[in-house]
C-alpha cells in the first residue's frame, strides 16, 4: 500500500527549521512519512501543498501571538514567532475545508484552536499554580493523569485515565468552533479536544506522546488513531 503523505510544521532552532526525531517516529509507526512545510511557503501555494496529503500534524514549539485570538499581550506570555503562525492558522483552514484527518501536539494544539475562533490562557502557572513547566535541566518537568471525558475519540483509544508526559505554559481557554474537550489536567483546565463525532478526524492533545512513544501505549493509540483516519479517508 502507497504511504500515507503527512504535512508538518517545523520547529525553528538557530534560524533552522527541522522536525525533532519523536514525530517521524510516531509517523513511521503508521506507515506515513513527512512532507515538512517551512514557514515562508507561500499562502497562494496552500491549496496545491494540502491537496497532496493524506493527513496533517502541527506540531510542538514556541507561543501563539495574542493579536491572532484577539488578545492582548502579557507579560507572561512567552516568544512567539508570528511568520509561523500566519502561515498555520490558514493551513489548518485549508486542511479542514478539504476534510482532511488533523493531529495536533502541544503548541499544535494551541494554534488549532485559535485558528478555529478559540482563545488561550498565556501563562498556566499564572492562572493555576506552577505545574506543566520546563524547567530548563529537564526534558519534561510534569508528568500527571488527564481525566479522558467518556464517549469521545479519545476515550475510544484510551479505555480511560492516563498518564502523560505534559511540558508547557499555555493552554485552551475558550475551545474554538466545532470543538469538544476530550481530557482534562487536575487543574480542570483542557488537556485535549478533539472535532464533534460527525466531522471530519480532528484530534489535539497538549502533552507530547511523540516523546513518550517507547515509554507507553497509550502515547502510540494517538498516532495510530490518526494513521486510521488516514485509511478511512484514503479508501
Amino acid at each position: 500500500m502507497k504511504r500515507f503523505i503527512v504535512g508538518v510544521t517545523p520547529y525553528l532552532d538557530d534560524g533552522i527549521q527541522y522536525v525533532p526525531l519523536g514525530y517521524l517516529r510516531g509517523l513511521r509507526h503508521i506507515g506515513a512519512q513527512p512532507l515538512v512545510i517551512r514557514y515562508e511557503t507561500p499562502l497562494a501555494e496552500l491549496r496545491r501543498v494540502v491537496s497532496q496529503l493524506d493527513g496533517m500534524l502541527f506540531t510542538g514549539g514556541e507561543d501563539v501571538e495574542p493579536a491572532f485570538y484577539g488578545a492582548y499581550r502579557e507579560p507572561v506570555c512567552g516568544m512567539t514567532l508570528p511568520v509561523r503562525d500566519r502561515l498555520e492558522i490558514p493551513l489548518l483552514q485549508r486542511c479542514m475545508q478539504e476534510g482532511l484527518p488533523v493531529l495536533g501536539i502541544c503548541r499544535g494544539s494551541q494554534i488549532i484552536n485559535v485558528a478555529l475562533g478559540g482563545t488561550l490562557v498565556q501563562d498556566v502557572p499564572t492562572r493555576y499554580g506552577t505545574v506543566h513547566q520546563m524547567t530548563g535541566k529537564e526534558q519534561s518537568a510534569f508528568a500527571h493523569q488527564v481525566r479522558v471525558v467518556r464517549g469521545t475519540r479519545l476515550y475510544a483509544r484510551m479505555n480511560g485515565d492516563i498518564a502523560v508526559d505534559s511540558y508547557h505554559h499555555q493552554c485552551v481557554n475558550r475551545l474554538g468552533d466545532g470543538l469538544v474537550a476530550s481530557a482534562y489536567a487536575p487543574e480542570g483546565f483542557i488537556e485535549a479536544y478533539e472535532s464533534e463525532p460527525d466531522a471530519p478526524f480532528l484530534m489535539a492533545v497538549q502533552w507530547h506522546p511523540e516523546v513518550s512513544l517507547g515509554d507507553d501505549m497509550f502515547s502510540y493509540r494517538i498516532f495510530g488513531a490518526f494513521g486510521e483516519a488516514m485509511h478511512q479517508r484514503r479508501v
